[in-house]
């Protein structure tokens, strides 16, 4: 095995929130709960690294957060991450958004890198690309890639080509409909411009993907893509990924948080399983194309 990441997303982190949200799935509530047994877990897994899918905390539009505790959220969340004993990168969900004017400012302040929400690192010889699909003036729940960033994106590709690196892509919503998600919401919605650019490309190997608080694994074009569940509301899992030489295993582990797993779950037991997804939504193969 070369290395082990972590994959994390849609915390949704309120601390003293007034209520539980989406209905009561949402276990704001126990925020600090959840949070310090997701900063075990990952210690415990001993990644080399953390990637953080967005929706960090509950800002935007549906939430109706005061500002200060939007603020305040945020820069909890960033002293959670002092905690983890390896590095953690971000990518901004709607939900990071300041509920009040739409601005990403308070976000760049805590997680950004330059005034950038987007970013990219190299680890053996592997490209990982951080989008920021929240290129919007407020929470709209679906997301944009602006003209520069799609620039950007396109030399980041084309340089991890000439230096043979296979790619990781990471955005909060989908890059594009699915049979499934076909609705706005659930996507980016310049889902057609996004394609040009990575249908020019043949060593993507996936991308990874929040904000349906589901388990789910799509293709396009024989790339998968995952969708991971939120950490805030039932089944509470996040990705552990195996970085092998010719493949990666990625795997769901779900928090030690039986109570408050069972009370997310007992709101809206019907869509239990929609939201644990299929065996192969939670265990899945990626193989390496490059050697």
């Amino acid at each position: 095995m070369a290395f082990k990441f972590a994959f994390i997303t849609d915390t949704h982190f309120y601390p003293n929130a007034p209520q539980n949200f989406g209905g009561g799935t949402q276990q704001q509530e126990s925020s600090v709960e959840i949070y310090t047994e997701l900063i075990r877990q990952l210690n415990e897994f001993q990644p080399e690294f953390v990637i953080h899918g967005g929706d960090i905390v509950c800002g935007g539009e549906s939430f109706e957060m005061p500002v200060d505790d939007f603020k305040a959220a945020l820069a909890r969340a960033k002293q959670f991450e002092e905690c983890l004993n390896a590095p953690c990168y971000y990518m901004p969900g709607n939900h990071d958004l300041n509920p009040v004017t739409g601005s990403k400012a308070n976000y760049l302040d805590v997680f950004g890198t330059d005034g950038i929400a987007y970013t990219s690192f190299v680890h053996d010889n592997l490209r990982f690309i951080l989008l920021d699909s929240q290129e919007v003036p407020e929470d709209v729940t679906h997301g944009h890639i602006g003209e520069n960033q799609l620039e950007w994106l396109q030399v980041e590709l084309k340089s991890a080509a000439e230096m043979n690196q296979e790619v990781l892509l990471f955005s909060h919503q989908l890059l594009f409909p699915t049979q499934e998600f076909e609705g706005l919401g659930a996507r980016i919605d310049n889902s057609e411009a996004i394609g040009e650019v990575l249908d020019d490309f043949d060593h993507i190997l996936s991308g990874f993907h929040g904000h349906l608080h589901i388990n789910r694994v799509v293709r396009r074009r024989g790339v998968l893509y995952a969708i991971t569940a939120a950490v805030v509301c039932y089944p509470m899992m996040w990705r552990q990924a195996f970085v092998e030489t010719d493949r990666i295993r990625v795997k769901s582990c779900q928090l030690d948080l039986p109570d408050v797993i069972a009370k997310s779950e007992a709101v809206d037991p019907d869509r239990t399983q929609m939201r644990l997804g299929s065996d192969t939504d939670r265990e899945f193969i990626i193989h390496r194309r490059r050697k």
